[in-house]
């Protein structure tokens, strides 16, 4: 167990702080329509078709 630390040790703790990032950053915005950075995300790009002529692309 000893080299496998020694040995890998650095791969290991990139690897365990990619996927605590990965969680942190689904935690935060969310997956889904109902989380609130995609519902501001939603309304920002919408207030800009509106505000550059009316139109809307559609889904």
């Amino acid at each position: 167990m000893d080299e496998i630390f020694k040995q890998y040790g650095s791969t290991i703790i990139t690897v365990l702080a990619i996927i605590a990032v990965i969680g942190i950053i689904t935690l935060v915005i969310g997956n889904d329509a109902n989380s609130i950075v995609y519902k501001a995300f939603s309304d920002l790009i919408s207030n800009f078709y509106s505000s550059a002529g009316g139109v809307v692309p559609g889904p």
